[in-house]
């Protein structure tokens, strides 16, 4: 019995030991996710809703590209219509396109008094254009510029997705840095608290260092409490850009790295001029402008239409065995309108001069942006050279002037000034390489190539 009863309790021991080393693996598998950057760039082409409201503009731009074809088509439409009427000349009329027309009708009892009649009408007509003032030809083209438009609008959305995820990302990474450096000021001040009170305790120092030290662990304590709800921001941040639930939780990879320093600043703003979608949109929807200055002249110019028709006719719905065919040219000529075309053409030239305005002032800010994030990754670049060395000196200054005040050959106020030194050093620096990697896309999406 007491055999089978220590085999019953190793069974329930391993199957407890089993269970519990399966959900710490499942916490630690779902957890959080690894995200690499290029994974998180590819979820947000594929997930992001700005993205997919681009590809349905380009969409509807496809589909005004095929309705501007409808100019050079016939018109092909069949309709039923039903009348009944005791007008005379209806009567007479429906008669006649029946095919039922006989003596007694013209007798004037009958014509100016006849019993009411219905007709049933079936006809179908076409209508081809020949020629309407070149304006189809004008619509169509104004139709492929607005589809090429907005295929740019799509590749410059694209790029602004992919900087907001490089931007989320590198946030999210500077968020987990700045929650290191908090944790290792947090260990530096419980030291500096632990030297005071033995300092204190020994009678070499009064309590005031002691209560200084314990004010200034509260204060890198709070900035520890910043730093994780930092990484919470920071990891909502990024799901928002990556066009998540914001609730889930990534791990990510990588660390911020010094970005190399590009061409000249002229150079990029060239490539800019050359590349930007954003730019070469704007330079189709001018020219779709100068297009519509054309397209409102066209009503200044003749209209030819080639039309023609089958007509059956029948007291009886869909029996209709009177049938006559009519095809005619019909000619059209806006000679006075009332000066609508001529107050179309003036608002189509100012829209013009407008577009060609907003043309150039969109120019001048890519090419301000260029700069902009040129100078920015220039100075942090610089500041990454400045900073390189200062954490070390910052430790070292620091680990100097507490092993003095260990000697009473200093006071704390200079251990304080020390430790505040290295946590600012260590927070420069991660802000200078978090500017730089920052600068370095703003450059590359200044100038169109990100």
């Amino acid at each position: 019995m007491n055999t089978l009863l220590r085999k019953i309790k190793r069974v329930i021991t391993c199957t407890a030991l089993f269970l519990l080393l399966t959900a710490a693996v499942a916490v630690y598998s779902y957890a959080g996710e690894t995200l690499t950057l290029e994974q998180a760039i590819e979820t947000a082409l594929n997930s992001n809703p700005g993205l997919k409201a681009a590809d349905a503009q380009i969409e509807a731009a496809d589909a005004g590209v095929l309705r501007s074809a409808s100019g050079f088509l016939p018109k092909v439409t069949l309709s039923e219509t039903w009348s009944r009427s005791d007008n005379p000349l209806m009567v007479l009329g429906t008669k006649l396109n029946q095919e039922i027309v006989s003596p007694a009708d013209f007798s004037p009892a009958v014509m100016n008094d006849p019993d009411p009649m219905s007709n049933y009408n079936t006809r179908l007509s076409v209508m081809q254009p020949v020629f309407n003032g070149g304006r189809e030809y004008i619509g169509r083209t104004q139709a492929a510029l607005a589809r090429d438009a907005s295929v740019q609008d799509r590749e410059r959305a694209r790029q602004e997705t992919i900087y907001n995820v490089v931007k989320a990302y590198y946030g999210l990474l500077l968020a987990k840095e700045y929650h290191k450096v908090a944790l290792q000021s947090q260990e530096a001040s419980q030291a500096n608290v632990k030297l005071a009170e033995a300092r204190f305790k020994a009678g070499a120092v009064l309590q005031s260092d002691l209560l200084r030290a314990r004010v200034q662990l509260a204060e890198v304590q709070e900035m520890l409490t910043r730093s994780e709800n930092g990484i919470k921001l920071a990891a909502a941040n990024l799901a928002f850009s990556l066009g998540v639930p914001q609730g889930t939780e990534y791990e990510i990879e990588g660390t911020l790295i010094a970005q190399p320093m590009p061409m000249d600043v002229d150079a990029a703003v060239e490539e800019a001029a050359a590349k930007r979608p954003d730019l070469i949109s704007m330079g189709l929807n001018r020219q779709n402008a100068e297009k519509s200055v054309s397209q409102a002249r066209t009503e200044y110019l003749p209209n030819l239409n080639l039309m023609g028709q089958m007509d059956w006719n029948s007291d009886q719905f869909a029996r209709g065995s009177a049938k006559s065919w009519a095809v005619m040219a019909v000619l059209q000529w806006n000679l006075f309108d009332g000066l609508v075309t001529k107050a179309k053409v003036k608002e189509s030239l100012a829209l013009s001069s407008r577009m060609r305005s907003l043309e150039e002032q969109t120019r001048s800010a890519a090419q301000l942006q260029v700069r902009q994030a040129f100078y920015n990754l220039a100075a942090s670049t610089d500041r990454i050279a400045a900073t390189s060395s200062s954490i070390q000196e910052a430790e070292e200054g620091l680990r100097i002037v507490q092993k003095r005040y260990e000697s009473g050959m200093t006071t704390f106020v200079d251990v304080l000034g020390a430790e505040s030194a290295l946590i600012r050093a260590r927070t420069n620096a991660l802000q200078a390489l978090y500017d730089n990697n920052i600068s370095s896309a703003e450059l590359r999406l200044a100038k169109g190539t990100l």
